[in-house]
């Protein structure tokens, strides 16, 4: 059972803000797997393209890029969040940034959901099902571009802050241990 099903939607509505081709591509069809369903999904190149696409029509989600042409994802996400007929489409913000303040940003501004992305394919379809989980819930908030609290955001994976931590880590054991040796050969110690 996908974890949709629950929704009985037969078709979903989703804009895609996001200039790298080949990601495109990947999202689509991991939404459509997550779903089980068709998924019309609607593409810009630029914030500027996005905000054209919802305008057309509204769709169930918005997918934005932060780092794109002509107009960036926090810029498109402000405008989105600050205009009355749109601020209420769930916005999720798909970044290949991992930078707290991008984050931070992107919540502030009224940002729904926020991921970072993932070069494996499984990996991104687990993100968009934890985001398409909670998207019933976000679909109602009419929320602004004036720093509320967030909603939702995506699950990290302990596998993956396990995998941070050990790089962490042997960074700072790897500069104790090259302190240790200076110190050694320069007569310090």
């Amino acid at each position: 059972m996908n974890v949709l099903e629950r929704t009985q939607k037969m078709e979903w509505h989703v804009v895609l803000a996001d200039d790298d081709d080949d990601y495109a591509l990947l999202v689509g069809r991991a939404l459509e797997r997550v779903t089980g369903n068709r998924v019309e999904m609607r593409r810009g190149r630029t914030g500027i393209e996005g905000l054209a696409l919802l305008r057309e029509q509204v769709p169930d989600l918005v997918i934005l890029d932060l780092k794109m042409p002509e107009m960036a994802g926090h810029e498109a996400l402000d405008v989105i969040k600050g205009d009355e007929t749109l601020r209420s489409i769930p916005v999720a913000v798909l970044s290949s940034s991992d930078r707290d303040d991008d984050v931070a940003k992107s919540y502030g501004l009224g940002g729904n959901h926020y991921i970072t992305k993932p070069r494996n394919p499984l990996e991104l379809e687990a993100k968009l099902a934890s985001l398409l989980r909670n998207l019933g819930d976000l679909r109602g908030l009419r929320r602004g571009s004036d720093g509320v609290a967030t909603t939702a955001a995506s699950a990290v994976s302990p596998a993956s802050m396990f995998n941070q931590n050990v790089v962490r880590w042997g960074l700072v054991l790897g500069a104790l241990v090259v302190l240790y040796v200076y110190g050694k050969i320069s007569g310090a110690f």
